[in-house]
């Protein structure tokens, strides 16, 4: 009867402590039993023991910098469970009692759990990895440097994150799609800095209008900052405007893709320019006309702005510059247009005083203004443009007395 007694007294032991641990590592320190245990699945509840003369000890491996929580809670007696986080050499690292959060870069680490106290008792231990909410403004954007080219000559498109979140991404995949009649994709570069030292970099493509770039982190980097993630050269084919689409997908490292905002940008594509300009300033109290002369032909024309600012263009080539304003003596001058240049004309001042326009400032000019004195036409005689002919028009004209036209208008050589 006693046998029998003590043979179920066995079974009964031999049981509780298979569930404890019982049949794995074990080894003492300082007196104290340490029980090795078996950590395989993230986020899964497990079930310990400890007391004064015995620990347990669970082993764990992270593959990159992780953020997780370590949790152990009491399921029976008295117990207070104590968490240390030690490296592979069994150094702690930090403790907390409960619950434990921390973030480590890759390699082995143990999980140490003792009583707080004297009391001991069953716990429950559960390992959770922190996940890295994606910000509802995170987004990718494409710029392009310059914004509009020539039929045939290209751009720089560059790929960028933006509003990045403080975990960072661990990897990023970019889905670009764009017309092939209006532009050609070429030169797909990744930026090494983004995602840290010696990212892993897959591409596909470009094909038929689309391509795909992946980047991920290696060695535990991740993209922790808004920044450029790669580029791309752009060649014109077509004038028009070229929509780029660049979307993209992004992980925090939880295993799962989540799509992030995008805006396309469209590219402006022009003819190519056979053209030169000249540009500066002519001052006067009236409107001032500059035009552009091959010979007597007139090629081109502009009217200043109220500052006589102007900006005037023509196919390249050499030409007649003349500025004129009605009631002055013009200026003349020699422009060389060079193709996709713009040439930069000295300022220049229009005389007041050539009323009839014969190009001299003389007796017949100010005989004009004493015959419609007090009158506000005609308008080559307001030389400065009050609507009254009087005095302070010949004034003007007195200043500029015999003075013959065209002025000399100095262009510097394109």
């Amino acid at each position: 009867m006693k046998t029998k007694y003590l043979l179920q007294a066995f079974v009964v032991l031999a049981i509780l402590f298979s569930a404890l641990g019982m049949g794995q590592q074990a080894h003492a320190q300082s007196g104290v039993q340490i029980v090795m245990r078996s950590l395989t699945i993230w986020d899964s509840t497990y079930t310990g023991y400890v007391d004064p003369a015995r620990y347990e000890k669970w082993p764990f491996t992270l593959d990159g910098t992780t953020e997780f929580t370590v949790t152990a809670i009491r399921s029976s007696g008295n117990l207070s469970p104590l968490i240390i986080l030690q490296n592979a050499s069994s150094n702690e690292i930090t403790r907390a009692a409960g619950t434990l959060t921390t973030e480590q870069a890759a390699g082995n680490y143990f999980i140490l759990i003792q009583p707080e106290t004297t009391e001991g008792g069953t716990y429950s231990l559960t390992l959770r990895e922190v996940e890295v909410q994606v910000p509802t403004d995170a987004g990718v954007t494409v710029t392009l440097d310059p914004p509009t080219i020539e039929v045939g000559k290209t751009t720089t498109a560059i790929v960028s994150l933006t509003n990045v979140p403080e975990g960072g991404y661990t990897s990023a995949e970019f889905a670009c799609a764009y017309d092939p009649a209006m532009i050609e994709v070429s030169n797909i570069v990744a930026n090494t800095d983004l995602f840290g030292a010696d990212p892993a970099v897959a591409m596909n493509g470009p094909a038929n209008g689309a391509f795909i770039v992946a980047i991920a982190g290696s060695n535990g980097n991740k993209a922790v900052e808004d920044g450029a993630a790669f580029t791309f050269t752009v060649r014109g084919l077509a004038i028009g405007q070229a929509v780029i689409e660049c979307r993209a997908r992004v992980s925090t490292g939880n295993g799962t893709l989540t799509e992030i905002a995008f805006a396309p940008i469209t590219l402006n594509i022009t003819d190519i320019v056979v053209n030169g300009t000249l540009s500066g300033t002519v001052s006067a109290s009236k409107l001032v006309t500059v035009s552009l002369y091959n010979g007597e032909t007139l090629v081109a024309t502009v009217a200043a702005d109220e500052n006589g600012a102007f900006s005037v263009s023509a196919p390249a080539g050499a030409y007649t510059a003349v500025a004129s304003a009605e009631g002055f003596l013009s200026a003349e001058g020699t422009a060389n247009l060079i193709l996709g240049v713009t040439t930069e004309a000295q300022p220049a001042t229009l005389p007041a005083g050539d009323i009839d326009g014969n190009g001299i400032i003389d007796q017949f000019d100010a005989m004009t203004i004493g015959m419609n004195y007090n009158l506000p036409t005609p308008a080559a005689a307001d030389l400065n443009n009050d609507a009254n002919i009087n005095v302070l028009d010949l004034e003007l004209l007195a200043a500029n007395y015999r003075l013959l036209g065209p002025i000399e208008w100095i262009i510097p050589a394109g």
